[in-house]
Parts: structure tokens; C-alpha cells; sequence
């Protein structure tokens, strides 16, 4: 699981996607600004997309993870997994302070919104006893009260989430599956067996489909929305860990930690038509369709990868080392655009 070595994480803390914890939303392009949890320094960086610059640093919980972003109301929620934290917090993005800290299910990686429900869900990750893991449940939180009010069962170890036409789709790690829930009444109505280990879970709301990164195989399954059926996997390379979708470009771009590249997929045909070297362990991925941008955090080198997606050519590197005003860096995981 995610303390292994096999996914290259420190033993004393757990790791997000998504993905994740990973989120996109259309808001004026000058006033865009790029959210990067430092898992390792605890911290959120701000980076302003008009000059490529840290202009905030945000102190947050043990080993940030996901990030999610409510632009209507708002807010951010970042996802803290360490087991000894496993809190989400609230983040005001108008003042960037933190507004509130939810406690959650331990080791939580993920978190995805049903904004006109007033709900969220929040991905109770890891938790290992004798060996295993235990962990299966979503924790259901009403983002009025900013407070836990129900749990929803799914598969074990689940990691990253997205939602699609009133669906919500999770990724177990642990038993290979999907889970998928109806965000109208918070039941499981289907589970899709998947080849190994999936983590990054991406939607495309124009073909209905859903891209799943499989970690253990060095693949991305593709799953028809409609019938959650899988209808094709892609070979991408190894350790596959974030998807992030353009549907408009018919475009998916798929984070290959081990080999330090961006996979480029095009959704029309499911065929990959470029690898891109990215920098060092990139996980996080995020699109930015209205100024034709993709933002990646490299693990390993602690930057921020910026690629223009006209050409597929990376255009900027963010270094997200201290600055004038935080003394705190390290391990970049998930990244939001607001």
C-alpha cells in the first residue's frame, strides 16, 4: 500500500492523489492562481500564473496530499493524510487563512465535491492492522458545518475520486476495484474489477468516460460512464499515479512517476502520442484548458512543471524552495488551479 517502498513512501507518513486530488475550474484567467500542497513541509503553495511566482505560503497539516476547489463558495480543502493528523482543512481563498480543520478517517488522500448538494467526501485511505489494510469507508461532510455526517462503505484503501452526471467514482488501491456511488442517496450501485493497483481517477463529461491510472501494471484504464464497464486499458509506462483531462483537446495527461515524464493521451482514440520528460517524480497534475496550460508538481525536485498545450512544451519550472516569506519546502503532491 501506499507506506510500501514499491510506491516509494516515507514509512512515518502516507501520501494523493488526485487526485486528485487534483482540480481545475474556470475562473477569470488574470486572476488565476495555482495551489501546490508540499506534503513534506506541511504547507500549500500559492503561485500566481501571471508571473510564475510563490506569492503565498499557507501552513496546513501533517503530509498535505489532495487538494479540491470550490471557486462559488470560495473555498479549498486539502487533505491531510498523515495517520496521527487525517484532517481536512479549510481553506478561505480570498484571505487564504484557514477557516476550519475536519477530522476525517485515518490516512485520507483524497477529497471530491458535490457543491450543489452542499456535500463532500473525503477518502479514508490507510489505515494498516496486522499487515493490512482496514481502511474502506468515504467520510460524508456537510461543507456548511464543515463536519462529518455519515460514512459510505466502498472497496479498501480507497485513493482518489471524481464525479460525473450525478456519479461519484472511487479508486480502491486495495482490492483493485472502482467503486461507483450515487451521489443521490450515498449507495454503492456498482464496482468494476480493475488489473492492479488504481490511484489517479480522471472524468471526460463530453465521451462519458472515466481514465483510471493502474500503478502496478503501467496503465490507464478507460471506463464507460454509462455502463461502468471498462472498455480499454492504455499502456502508459510505470508506476502510473494522476490523470488530468482537456476534454475539449480530446486530451489526457497521465503523471509516470518512475520514469520522470508526462504521458500524453488523445481521448479520441485512447492511443498515446507523446511522452514528455516532466522533471523529477512528477504525481500532481492539473489542466488549465482557457490559457492552454498544464501544471505538474515533481516530487522529487521540488518544482512545479508548466507545459504549454499547443505544443506540448514545458514553458516554465517553478522552484518551490523557501522563499522571503516561509522557511518551509519539500515533496510537492497535489495541485489545484483557481
Amino acid at each position: 500500500m501506499f507506506r510500501s517502498t514499491s510506491l516509494k513512501m516515507p514509512v512515518v507518513v502516507i501520501s494523493a492523489v488526485a487526485a486528485f486530488a487534483i482540480s481545475v475550474f474556470n475562473v477569470d484567467a488574470a486572476s488565476k492562481r495555482v495551489y501546490v500542497t508540499n506534503a513534506g513541509s506541511g504547507t500549500v503553495s500559492i503561485v500566481d500564473t501571471s508571473t510564475n511566482k510563490v506569492v503565498n505560503t499557507i501552513r496546513v497539516g501533517v503530509w498535505p496530499a489532495g487538494i479540491t476547489i470550490d471557486p462559488a463558495a470560495k473555498r479549498a480543502y486539502v487533505v491531510n493524510s498523515n495517520e496521527g493528523d487525517s484532517t481536512v482543512s479549510v481553506i478561505d481563498t480570498d484571505s487564504n487563512s484557514i477557516i476550519a480543520s475536519i477530522k476525517v478517517g485515518l490516512g485520507p488522500m483524497s477529497m471530491a465535491l458535490n457543491p450543489g448538494a452542499g456535500i463532500g467526501y473525503a477518502a479514508d485511505t490507510e489505515h494498516i492492522v496486522d499487515g493490512k489494510n482496514v481502511n474502506k469507508t468515504l467520510s460524508v461532510i456537510d461543507l456548511k458545518t464543515n463536519t462529518v455526517k455519515g460514512k459510505i462503505e466502498v472497496g479498501v484503501g480507497p485513493f482518489d475520486m471524481n464525479t460525473m452526471d450525478n456519479k461519484l467514482f472511487v479508486s480502491n488501491s486495495g482490492d483493485w476495484t472502482v467503486s461507483v456511488v450515487n451521489m443521490a442517496d450515498n449507495k454503492v450501485v456498482d464496482t468494476i474489477k480493475m488489473v492492479d493497483t488504481p490511484l489517479g481517477i480522471a472524468v471526460d463529461q463530453n465521451k462519458k468516460k472515466v481514465y483510471v491510472a493502474i500503478h502496478g501494471k503501467g496503465k490507464v484504464s478507460v471506463i464507460d460512464a454509462r455502463s461502468n464497464k471498462e472498455i480499454t486499458t492504455i499502456d502508459v509506462g510505470k508506476t502510473a499515479w494522476y490523470i488530468a483531462t482537456d476534454p475539449a483537446k480530446n486530451r489526457a495527461y497521465v503523471t509516470i512517476r518512475e520514469e520522470n515524464v508526462l504521458v500524453v493521451i488523445n481521448t479520441a482514440t485512447d492511443k498515446v502520442i507523446e511522452r514528455i520528460n516532466i522533471g523529477k517524480e512528477p504525481i500532481g497534475v492539473a489542466v488549465d484548458p482557457e490559457n492552454n496550460r498544464v501544471y505538474v508538481a515533481n516530487h522529487g525536485d521540488v518544482s512545479l512543471a508548466i507545459m504549454d498545450t499547443t505544443n506540448n512544451k514545458i514553458i516554465g519550472t517553478v522552484k518551490l524552495s523557501p522563499s522571503t516569506d516561509s522557511t518551509y519546502s519539500g515533496s510537492p503532491w497535489g495541485v489545484a488551479i483557481y
